[in-house]
């Protein structure tokens, strides 16, 4: 049994960029955890911060249960403000520590979206502040398309799962199509890198440092 752990910036990226892989770790009996480092307040789109921190959260619960994920955790840091603070490392250093996971999934360090880049720095600087073997890191596209594809994964057999799962998310789907952009984007990815293999595919890149 592998571990895994998921750190998404918002609500819904781990869903856009890695559900189906995520849905195969599943299958595969892995321990996958999912951090949620900010809880997308910001996004309400009309809301306000607070109820919209509530609805993201019970969107995300749901869409975790669907791709058959349980173990979730809401750190609340400050949504379009995410840094890599003294506190926020440590957090981050002592669940390494103790959870100890073989593969860590998250956004790109290329992403345009501030928060995403700010989480490969918060994880870059618990890594150096951590003992122990250093897991693999795998990053993930959402608003970016990422240039450098080190992992491909066929996920054919979970597309539908995946995109059931990004439904749940019915604030952001109610403004944005987010459900033909994913199957759009992981169609072009199995058709143009995922050979042999199926028609949808999800791609990463390999943290170096």
């Amino acid at each position: 049994m592998s571990r895994v752990l998921v750190l998404s910036p918002h609500p819904d990226d781990e869903t856009i960029g890695c559900g189906g892989t995520l849905v195969r770790h599943v299958e595969q009996g892995d321990d996958v955890r999912v951090v949620f480092l900010t809880s997308g307040e910001k996004g309400g789109h009309g809301r306000s911060e607070a109820e919209t921190m509530r609805v993201r959260e019970q969107e995300a619960s749901e869409a975790t249960k669907i791709l058959g994920l349980h173990r979730l955790e809401f750190w609340r840091e400050p949504d379009g403000a995410l840094r890599a603070t003294t506190a926020a490392v440590d957090r981050l250093r002592k669940m390494l520590a103790n959870f100890r996971p073989h593969t860590v999934y998250l956004p790109h360090d290329k992403e345009m979206h501030v928060d995403h880049r700010a989480a490969v720095r918060l994880l870059q600087r618990a890594l150096r502040a951590a003992t122990g073997k250093r897991p693999d890191v795998l990053m993930f596209e959402v608003w970016t398309p990422t240039q450098r594809l080190d992992e491909i994964v066929d996920i054919s057999p979970y597309l539908e799962t995946k995109l059931r799962a990004v439904r749940a998310y019915r604030s952001q789907c109610a403004v944005m199509g987010f459900v033909p952009a994913v199957r759009g984007l992981n169609r072009y990815r199995g058709e143009m890198h995922s050979w042999p293999g199926g028609d949808y595919a999800e791609v990463f890149t390999r943290l170096l440092e």
